[in-house]
Order: C-alpha cells, then sequence, then structure tokens
C-alpha cells in the first residue's frame, strides 16, 4: 500500500535554494520535507564564486560569518582583485575593497543542506520526484510514495520536474529554451598551470555572447567558458579547447571536460501556479550578465519563505491562501530581483553589441569610463540600472520584524 505523509511545506531540492527555505520555515516552526535525487555530499558543475551579498544573506538567514565559513573550510579562498581580457589582451585589472570568495559545491551545498536539518527540516535524500500533482498539491517518488504538502517548493534545478507540471502556457516556453545557456569546466591542480592565478579572471571573445574564466580555490583552479546555445550551439566545446590550448595547461583527458545548462536571461515572471512556488534555477533566477546562480537561488528562496511567514502573521492559510502568498512573493521578485535581471540583460546586450562593432577598443573604453561600478553592481552594492548606489540591497532588504 502506498504511503502517504502530508507537510505544510515540501521542497523538491535540497540544493542552496531548498536549503535556505527549508531552514527558514523550520526555524519559523512549519513541518518541513525537503527531498532531493542525490546523496549528499554531491559533486555540482559551478564556478563556486560568491559575492558580498552571498556574504550578507548567509549572515542574515543562518548566521554564518565569513570566519566561520572559514573554520568550516566552505570558503577555500578570496581576492579583492579582479582581471578581465579580450582573448589575450589585458582590458582591466582592478582591486575592490571586497572580497570575491570561492566555495566548493561539494562542501557548500552539504553545509546548507545540513543546517536545514539542523533547523528542524526533514531531510530525504537519494530519492527522486517522479511525478507531480498540482490539483492534489502531492507527488511521488521513486520509492512510490505519496507525499502531501499545504504548499510546494520547486527548488530542483534547471531541469526541474516540478516546472514541468506547470500547465502548458503558464510560461513561455520558447523564451526559456532560447535563453539556455551551456558551460564546459575542467577543475586543474594549481601546478598545472604556469601562471599564478589568485584573483577571478575573465576572457571574452572565444565565446560567442558569453565568457571564459578562471576561479582560484586553494588547491585547484576552476576553468570554464559558457554562452548561450542558440548562438555558440555545437561550436562552444571547441571555443573551450581552443581557449584552453593558448592556456598551457599540460595533459588532461577529454573526460575530465564536464558540462552543464543554465539559465542565462530567461527567467519566468510567472513562477507560481496554485500551491507550487518556484525557486532558484527552476524558475530561471540567474544573472544574466554573468550568470551568477548561487546569490539568486539563495535569495528567491528567502523571498518566498518571507512571503509564506508574512502571510501566517497575517492570520493567513498555506492551503487555502496560496494565491496571496504567490501573490506576495511575485510582488517581491518584482521589487527586488526582476529590475536587476532586466538591466543586467541590457547591460550585457550592449557589451557584447559593443565588441561584435568595435572589439577590444570598446570594452577597454567600456570599462575604463565604468571603473569598478560593475563589479560593485555584482558585489550588490550598485544596481545593473545605471550603476546607481543600491541602498535598497545594501543589506537591510527587510525590516526588523521581517516584513517587507
Amino acid at each position: 500500500m502506498t504511503e502517504t505523509i502530508k507537510y505544510d511545506v515540501l521542497i523538491v531540492g535540497g540544493g542552496p535554494a531548498g536549503s535556505t527555505a527549508g531552514h527558514i520555515l523550520s526555524n519559523a516552526g512549519l513541518k518541513v520535507l525537503i527531498i532531493d535525487k542525490s546523496r549528499f555530499p554531491r559533486p555540482k558543475l559551478c564556478g563556486g564564486c560568491i559575492t558580498d551579498k552571498t556574504i550578507r544573506l548567509l549572515k542574515r538567514v543562518f548566521g554564518e560569518a565569513v570566519s566561520g565559513l572559514k573554520k568550516n573550510g566552505i570558503i577555500s579562498f578570496e581576492s579583492n582583485q579582479y582581471e578581465i581580457y579580450f582573448k589575450d589582451k589585458r582590458v582591466t585589472k582592478k582591486d575592490l575593497p571586497l572580497a570575491f570568495y570561492f566555495v566548493d559545491r561539494y562542501r557548500y551545498d552539504h553545509f546548507l543542506l545540513t543546517m536545514a536539518g539542523q533547523a528542524g527540516a526533514e531531510v530525504v535524500e537519494g530519492e527522486r520526484c517522479i511525478s507531480l500533482d498540482i490539483s492534489g498539491s502531492r507527488v511521488t517518488t521513486s520509492a512510490g510514495r505519496t507525499i502531501e504538502a499545504k504548499l510546494i517548493i520547486g527548488a530542483d534545478g534547471i531541469n526541474s520536474i516540478v516546472r514541468r507540471g506547470f500547465p502548458k502556457g503558464h510560461f513561455d516556453q520558447q523564451n526559456w529554451l532560447d535563453n539556455m545557456a551551456i558551460a564546459f569546466e575542467i577543475f586543474i591542480n594549481r601546478s598545472q598551470l604556469r601562471k599564478q592565478i589568485d584573483h577571478p579572471v575573465l576572457y571574452f571573445d572565444f565565446v560567442n555572447h558569453g565568457y571564459s574564466w578562471i576561479f582560484p580555490n586553494k588547491e585547484k583552479l576552476v576553468i570554464g567558458a559558457g554562452g548561450p546555445f542558440r548562438k555558440n550551439k555545437k561550436q562552444l566545446l571547441p571555443a573551450f579547447n581552443n581557449f584552453l590550448s593558448g592556456l598551457d595547461i599540460g595533459e588532461f583527458q577529454p573526460d575530465e571536460i564536464k558540462a552543464s545548462a543554465f539559465p542565462y536571461g530567461g527567467f519566468l515572471l510567472q513562477p507560481a501556479f496554485r500551491n507550487t512556488l518556484l525557486a532558484g534555477d527552476a524558475a530561471g533566477f540567474a544573472d544574466p550578465l554573468l550568470g551568477e546562480g548561487i546569490f539568486y537561488a539563495q535569495r528567491s528562496a528567502e523571498l518566498a519563505s518571507q512571503a509564506i511567514l508574512n502571510a501566517l502573521r497575517e492570520g493567513k492559510d498555506i492551503e487555502h491562501d496560496a494565491a496571496y502568498i504567490a501573490g506576495q512573493y511575485i510582488g517581491s521578485l518584482q521589487r527586488y530581483i526582476y529590475p536587476e535581471f532586466v538591466y543586467a540583460r541590457k547591460t550585457r546586450d550592449f557589451i557584447f553589441t559593443c565588441m561584435n562593432r568595435f572589439h577590444p577598443a570598446s570594452l577597454k573604453i567600456i570599462m575604463g569610463l565604468l571603473g569598478t561600478k560593475p563589479a560593485e553592481a555584482i558585489h550588490g552594492l550598485r544596481s545593473y540600472k545605471w550603476m546607481k548606489r543600491n541602498h535598497r540591497n545594501s543589506g537591510a532588504d527587510f525590516h526588523s520584524d521581517g516584513k517587507f
């Protein structure tokens, strides 16, 4: 006989988005289940760069400061410097008052999921969600279980089974596909690269409408390239190999190169349907300029969780007032996230249009005029909207009572 269990909130996906929502909601006393197809710690393809806005979120939500993250081996490297190249010509090199931090997603994700469990969330690993019944607010798992919840959060990534359960026409499927990107990455020992790398380095013009990168960790370097599939198609892997050949990194096996898809500007404007919300990559929430996904996974999960808790404070019912919760969530996205995505995409299109017409000179002129403002926008100190100072997202995103 099929076992049926009911929760206040079921979170499908135990990555940064799922763990963030699980931690917040469990701390508030809700009965929460997080279910993930993998067993943690598990490998995750990612550059692992986290910015100052992510550090502020980790402090705000999990109570973890940089010192504790270093002590636990979560942060393995940091640098307040960055470089940008156009092929082999350096465009700019800058110092910042804020550091870029680098994490191993293998440890980072496991740490966050453990924190959610310690907050009271029930965690089930190695069990896949195979179908979603939105009308019944339930999922069926690979173990043959039926799990019901008053509300479901889909935090199950780019290939979200929860998103696939949304009705046809709820979002623009073609826009989603048109803004899908592919990244290739390889992890090498520091000794394999003759050049000493102790800060993030970005390279343009190897990939069409995308970029290549080298990110430092304590013992390894993360080298990758990514860009929209529709503008690169089968040329992306050869472009990455071309980039690697110019780095002189020595011998490596082709199967060491890993690939993964990520959202690159096709975010959903209606990431909610009935009793179901989407967060993180499942809703396409990644920076359309650089593809940064960790912060937006956690930030969207935080906003979804706050929408639920604010509704409860106002005397609403999770199950019967789901439309109200969805409206509050989307309103928060419209206030805090969507404007940044819109202008990040405009910035991206402007930069690549200039480079396609004028090549390296345009990028050097743009970066010279803007100085450190783009990097400050990435850290959340400025808005992508004309690079204005961003007081709203300076860290005081919520009033003292947790409301918007």
